[in-house]
């Protein structure tokens, strides 16, 4: 999710620069909430991973001829797309072995390590377009805040009044404890006067169960079972999103909602740890108001801190009382 919306700035480029041009977008359509109703982008097109199924998406590929392709973000399996594609120009940021169906000479080469927003912004240079800023886009119509709203009213909430927490992740690294969301909410409830909205992918359902199970149901609501650009939508009328850094965080920062994104470093072992590159210097967000996020980040596993453990200081967990801060902040400013 993250990876297409840090496409948005250089889509917004292209259009404002070339307003004559219609931009076509392949995607898995599992993410066309987020590009609908964007006036940036003539067609979505679905893009699916299966052989057999790409077979059957070619005739809607083959109805134009593209002056250019931008390939913000793919996998090995669009290689069997590309020599169907009606251009002359295929450009990439990701090298050959990710994409071998490209030659260096398309790859744009950036020869030091940059955030992903920018990655996809030094493609605009082989279409002699000038960048329009590094802020995402998701477009929310008054159908969308309606609804929302309707959604909020019916659970007796109140706009910009409850704290929207993404219970989810993309993977097991992502996902902050469950008992860490507990503690988190029980401050809260107990606390301030705001609401809880739980929310997150499939794979957060039964992480929300449990975290209903200990702090109860009064001022709390989950989203999980709504679509994406509903939670889009509740997340624009958040009054701060928590969040690891997956697809919501990036929602968030898209939405300018006050937003405290929490990086993971490693396990408590030191055996998982990430890529710096996939850390929030490359990932996190990029020239945006300092009163509209928070960054923390440490060891999601650990339980208490060693203090006197200077030299793996990185395996130090992000604690409650770390986020509460961060929460106070944004509530008093």
């Amino acid at each position: 999710m993250g990876d297409l919306l840090w496409g948005t700035p250089a889509i917004r480029a292209i259009s404002k620069a070339l307003p004559e041009v219609s931009i076509d977008l392949l995607l898995q359509p599992r993410w066309n909430d987020l590009f609908s109703g964007n006036p940036y982008i003539r067609k979505l097109i679905p893009y699916h991973s299966r052989l057999d199924r790409q077979l059957l998406g070619l005739p809607k590929l083959l109805q134009f001829k593209y002056d250019h392709v931008l390939i913000f973000n793919a996998n090995k399996n669009i290689s069997r797309t590309l020599p169907w594609l009606r251009t002359s120009f295929v450009w990439s940021h990701q090298n050959t072995n990710i994409l071998p169906g490209l030659s260096e000479n398309q790859i744009i080469q950036i020869d030091k390590p940059v955030h992903g927003i920018l990655r996809r912004i030094a493609m605009l240079e082989k279409l002699k377009v000038q960048a329009d800023g590094t802020h995402m886009n998701i477009f929310l119509n008054e159908n969308d805040k309606a609804e929302a709203l309707l959604f909020i009213k019916n659970n007796k909430m109140t706009p910009k009044k409850f704290i929207y927490m993404n219970i989810g992740g993309s993977s097991f690294q992502k996902q902050w404890p469950v008992d860490q969301f507990v503690f988190l909410s029980k401050l809260i409830l107990k606390n301030t006067s705001m609401s809880i909205m739980l929310g997150g992918g499939p794979e957060a359902t039964n992480r929300v169960s449990s975290i209903e199970k200990e702090i109860g149901l009064k001022r709390v609501t989950r989203a999980t079972h709504l679509s994406l650009k509903k939670n889009c939508s509740l997340i624009s009328q958040a009054s701060i999103l928590i969040s690891p850094d997956s697809g919501p965080m990036h929602i968030g920062f898209a939405l300018k909602v006050p937003t405290i994104a929490l990086f993971w470093s490693s396990d408590s072992t030191g055996t998982i740890s990430r890529n710096p590159l996939n850390g929030p210097d490359y990932c996190g967000p990029l020239n945006i108001d300092e009163n509209l996020y928070a960054v923390l980040y440490g060891n999601f596993f650990n339980k208490t801190k060693k203090e006197d453990d200077l030299e793996n200081s990185f395996l130090q967990p992000i604690l409650v009382s770390e986020v509460w801060e961060k929460i106070l902040y944004f509530t008093k400013i």
